[in-house]
C-alpha cells in the first residue's frame, strides 16, 4: 500500500457543506411543518398532526445542534457531556423521516381501500419524498462528522 496524503479541507468548505445539507433539511421539514399547523386549524388537537407539528421543530433543532457540535466539539476532538447530548439527539431527525416516509407515506396508501382519490397517492409521494430528503442529506452530515472525528482530511483554520 502506498502512503497517501489525507486530503485537506478548511473549517468554511465545512460550514458550507453542513449549511448547503442542514438547509436542504430545513426546506424539506417546511412545507411538513407547515401542512400539520394548518391540519391543527381545521381539525382540532388530533396526535397524527401535533406528531408532524413537534417532529418538525425537534428535528430541525436536533440538526442545528448536531451541525453546531461538529464543528465545534468534532473538529478539536472535545469530549463533553453536551456533545453526546447532541450527537444522540441526532437520531431524532432520522426516527422522525423514518416515520414521515412509512407512516405518513407509505401507510397512508392504505386510504385507497375506501376508494381511489388521486389526492391519496400525491400526499403519499410527497411525505415520501420529503421524509427521503430529511433522512438522506441527515445521512450525509453524519458521514461527513464519522469522517471529521476519524480524521480522514486535515482540516485548516483559513
Amino acid at each position: 500500500m502506498e502512503n497517501q496524503e489525507k486530503p485537506t479541507i478548511t473549517i468554511s468548505q465545512l460550514q458550507r457543506e453542513f449549511v448547503t445539507l442542514a438547509g436542504k433539511v430545513t426546506i424539506a421539514l417546511f412545507p411538513i411543518f407547515v401542512y400539520s399547523i394548518v391540519q391543527l386549524i381545521r381539525f382540532g388537537n388530533q396526535a397524527d398532526y401535533l406528531l408532524l407539528l413537534i417532529g418538525c421543530i425537534l428535528s430541525a433543532v436536533a440538526i442545528m445542534g448536531y451541525v453546531i457540535n461538529e464543528l465545534t466539539n468534532g473538529v478539536k476532538e472535545k469530549k463533553s457531556f453536551l456533545a453526546m447530548v447532541l450527537a444522540f439527539g441526532g437520531l431524532i431527525p432520522w426516527v422522525f423521516g423514518t416515520y414521515i416516509v412509512f407512516v405518513s407515506g407509505f401507510w397512508s396508501l392504505k386510504d385507497l381501500a375506501i376508494g381511489f382519490s388521486i389526492i391519496i397517492i400525491l400526499k403519499s409521494l410527497i411525505f415520501i419524498f420529503l421524509g427521503y430528503i430529511v433522512v438522506s442529506n441527515f445521512y450525509k452530515i453524519t458521514e461527513i462528522g464519522k469522517h471529521i472525528s476519524g480524521g480522514a482530511f486535515n482540516i485548516e483554520d483559513k
